[in-house]
């Protein structure tokens, strides 16, 4: 049997040649230029790109968290979670005014938004009973356009009025209330489609002061329940009274206008598309 081979350690002459060996490729990129003048630091490339990395990822990880907690619909369930007893009761109690501290302000949103649809469909409707008919289908997104637009920008523009009044109004609840309070514009638009004559106005204007006049001093009062200066309450239930008011008057008056314009509109695009083709074919001839 063969001994195993003898381990000769490498002397320390051998590891300082080695250690002495030039480095025939050059020196790392990091170091390049170092200790020279106006030369690039070391790793002064390398700690630029990390921060800008993490800021990168820090920015974009809270746009992404802002996008989720914002865009759940979990955000708006609560306001929709509502028994239809207490929309029955809303619904009634929107037609009687009160003394502010006797009034419930809780708000939600599933009551107004089916108020606001029945209305796109009352004017429908309205639209179809009579006889009129839109080109191109613009009928229903105007209506749409209309309601939606006019109940979110009254509410907004009674939210700007209070904070600039100093009376602390939540957004939510002067979208409620402006909602709830659209149960009289329905029940008149119900009711002149069904009974009012297109020569006679006086129908309308009985059934504006049966029932809108007290949803609309009703909304007034909930929204200057939280101003402590007379002279501002005063603003406050005039300005939501009158927008109450104009809206009913816009849609029984002024929404066949805006219809009837559009449709003239849509007319002359069309005749004025058929005139040019025709002259078109008049030269190609």
């Amino acid at each position: 049997m063969d001994p195993p081979p003898y381990y000769q350690p490498e002397s320390s002459d051998t590891r300082q040649r080695s250690g002495s060996t030039p480095n025939v490729n050059g020196p790392p990129p990091d170091f390049i230029g170092a200790g020279m003048p106006g030369g690039i630091q070391p790793n002064e490339f390398g700690l630029q790109a990390q921060l800008g990395k993490m800021v990168w990822e820090a920015g974009s990880k809270q746009v992404q968290d802002t996008f989720k907690s914002y865009g759940r619909i979990d955000l708006f369930r609560p306001y929709f979670d509502v028994e239809p007893a207490e929309v029955r009761a809303r619904l009634i109690r929107s037609f009687v005014p009160k003394k502010p501290s006797q009034m419930a302000t809780s708000p939600d949103l599933y009551g107004p938004t089916m108020l606001v649809l029945t209305m796109v469909a009352l004017l429908l409707y309205n639209m179809k009973s009579s006889g009129y008919t839109v080109q191109n289908g613009t009928l229903m997104g105007t209506a749409m356009f209309s309601c939606f637009g006019s109940w979110l920008l009254i509410s907004g523009g009674l939210y700007v009025l209070c904070f600039l009044l100093s009376a602390e109004v939540p957004m939510l609840h002067l979208v409620s209330t402006f909602g709830y309070s659209l149960t009289s514009h329905n029940v008149v638009l119900l009711l002149t489609s069904l009974f009012h004559s297109s020569h006679d106005h006086l129908f309308f204007f009985v059934l504006m002061g049966i029932f809108c006049v007290p949803a609309a001093l009703r909304m007034a009062l909930i929204v200057c329940m939280h101003s402590r200066v007379p002279a501002n309450r005063l603003i406050l239930m005039s300005v939501a009274i009158g927008a109450h008011l104009l809206l009913i008057i816009y849609l029984h008056f002024g929404f066949h206008v805006v219809l009837e314009e559009l449709d003239e509109m849509v007319v002359d695009a069309i005749a004025a598309d058929e005139a040019r083709a025709v002259v078109q074919q008049g030269f190609t001839l």
